[in-house]
This record gives C-alpha cells, sequence and structure tokens, in this order.
C-alpha cells in the first residue's frame, strides 16, 4: 500500500507537466499567433469564439494547475478511503491528458490559420480532434488507475453485516435521531464547476451560465441533514426543505450500519447502482436500509449505528401499531 504523500505527487505530477508542456507550446508557437484567438469552435470545426492572446495563459494555469488542486481533496480528506484516493488519481491524470490536448491543439489551430494579418475567424478545428481529445483522457485515466495502487479496503458483503440492532424505548416514548453530513469533493467539484463557468462567461462561451447554476447548487447539496423519526428517514439540504429524500417506515424491513467506501456505493453523490441506490458523501460511516421491495438504500453519515436501531424499533413499533388497527 502506498502513501498518501505518494499518491498527491503522483495526482498533481501529470498537471504541472500538462501546463509546462502547453507552456513550452504557447512559446514555440507565439510568432505565428494572431492577437485574438479563437477559442470556441462550432460543430463544423469554424471558429465562433474569441479572446486575447494575453488571457490565454493565466485561464491556461487556473484549468491546469486548478485542477490539479482540486484532485488533491479526496486524497487529503480520505485516510481510510483508499478507493477513493486511487479514484482521484485517475481523475486527475484524466484530466491533464484531456485539458493539456484541448489547449495544445487550440494553439496549433490558431498558429496553422495563418500568419500576419490574417484573423484568427479563419483558425478550424475539426470535430475529430474532440475525439482525440477524449481518447487521451481516457488512456491518461487508465495510466493514472493502474499507477495508484489497488483499494485493499473491501466492503462487507451481505452475508457479514450484523443483526438488525434495537435502540429501547419505552411504550408511548418518542425519539429523533439527526446529523448533519458533508462532502468535500461535492464541494469541490461544485466550486469548481462554478469557477469553470465563471472562466467561459468571461471568455464569452455560452455554456458558462449554466455551468455556474450547476456548480452552485452542487455546492448547497455538498452539505445535507440526515433525520430519522416516527415518520421514517429524510436527507434535506442543510439549508433548505427541497429537494429530499424521504424513506417511510412501511417502505423498510430492516436497517443496519457498516464501513465503506464512495467507490464501493458508486461514487459521490446520489448514484444508481445494481440492486439499489445511494446517498454519497464520502467513504466512512454508513446506513443501509433494506427495502420492502428488495432493493438496498444507502447513506453515509456518521453514527449510522444508533440511526439504524432507533429505525428498526420504529419499523417494529409501527407495524405491531398497524396490526393492531388491522
Amino acid at each position: 500500500m502506498r502513501s498518501a504523500r505518494w499518491r498527491v505527487l503522483v495526482a498533481v505530477l501529470p498537471s504541472v507537466l500538462a501546463w509546462a508542456v502547453v507552456l513550452a507550446t504557447f512559446v514555440g508557437l507565439r510568432d505565428r499567433l494572431p492577437d485574438t484567438l479563437a477559442t470556441h469552435f462550432g460543430a463544423d470545426g469554424k471558429a465562433d469564439g474569441f479572446t486575447g492572446t494575453g488571457a490565454f495563459l493565466p485561464v491556461m494555469t487556473a484549468f491546469l494547475l486548478g485542477s490539479g488542486v482540486l484532485t488533491l481533496v479526496p486524497i487529503l480528506r480520505s485516510a481510510k478511503g483508499l478507493g477513493a484516493q486511487r479514484f482521484a488519481v485517475a481523475l486527475g491524470y484524466s484530466m491533464s491528458g484531456l485539458l493539456g490536448y484541448a489547449f495544445a491543439a487550440l494553439l496549433f489551430a490558431n498558429a496553422d490559420a495563418g500568419a500576419g494579418a490574417v484573423r484568427a475567424s479563419r483558425a478550424s478545428l475539426p470535430l475529430w480532434q474532440l475525439g482525440i481529445t477524449f481518447a487521451v483522457a481516457a488512456v491518461m485515466g487508465a495510466l493514472g488507475w493502474l499507477i495508484a495502487s489497488r483499494d485493499t479496503a473491501s466492503a462487507a458483503e451481505p452475508g457479514e453485516r450484523a443483526a438488525a440492532p434495537r435502540l429501547p424505548l419505552a411504550k408511548g416514548e418518542v425519539a429523533t435521531w439527526t446529523r448533519t453530513v458533508g462532502s468535500p469533493v461535492l464541494l469541490a467539484v461544485g466550486a469548481g464547476t462554478a469557477l469553470l463557468g465563471a472562466v467561459l462567461t468571461a471568455v464569452g462561451a455560452g455554456t458558462g451560465a449554466w455551468l455556474i447554476v450547476i456548480g452552485l447548487v452542487s455546492a448547497v447539496l455538498a452539505r445535507c441533514r440526515v433525520t430519522v423519526d416516527r415518520r421514517g428517514l429524510a436527507v434535506a439540504s442543510w439549508c433548505a426543505p427541497r429537494p429530499r429524500v424521504r424513506m417511510p417506515l412501511d417502505r423498510i424491513e430492516r436497517a443496519t450500519s457498516r464501513e465503506a467506501t464512495a467507490l464501493s456505493l458508486g461514487g459521490w453523490g446520489y448514484r444508481i447502482r445494481g440492486g439499489g441506490s445511494a446517498l454519497v458523501f464520502r467513504s466512512g460511516d454508513a446506513l443501509f436500509l433494506t427495502l420492502a421491495t428488495g432493493r438496498e438504500f444507502a447513506v453515509t453519515v456518521d453514527d449510522a449505528a444508533t440511526a439504524a436501531a432507533l429505525l428498526n424499533t420504529l419499523i417494529e413499533r409501527d407495524r405491531r401499531a398497524t396490526g393492531e388497527r388491522g
């Protein structure tokens, strides 16, 4: 098992190298570049968005080095989540390959448009270049995945889960359990997306405003409150009642808890996986619900054992009350 320090170096290095390569390409082509660079191309490959040459280096630096810094978040915050760290390394390589190739291809497209008084509007970037960009990203991501050490932390198998616990409650006694849980990964992704949207808006790209909205929504949903009471389980944003996920007691068969890595649950955010779904904020303690449909729902939250015990008690009480009414 390699140390987190090694993972930090491995994850950041490709971003720095890609930045150095693009910078060297810019310096080498500087005399052939127009004063205004074509920075956006339509489906036909023709330039339809432009920005000043002087803005290229700051924007390129922010994208490449910024993506490298964002990649560090799950590595530094997931000491036990080796799968999360390995995913972060692969993501760092993939983003470096994608952005590095895209920026270099953009420079060559502008240089090949002509010299002297030839305007950037003559620059073109064929659509097949997009395919190469994604191919480079895939290859680099796979390389990062192989370089990072394998995740040795395995999630418990269904048969290994503890028996459904109970929390003793006196007749007529009412209890509520609630915890807040945050996700540094979702917060970083939201902030990065909003920043990317702001940069694209500044250079005149039409998708910038949507990216800002998506980024802000992701940042808001990166911290939620999980509540267990007589109505069942509810998960909602810490600052707004909607959107939220609610699981009534009559939909839940049993509740258990165990440690889980984010990747074993499918990644961060709301995940739909084989046999169920999950709300994943980080690796660690998680609450698992077996639903009446046979599917499973999970949410990562601290003190999940207490939440599971209270849910099982409330489920048993609800069934008893339903039987008495029947």
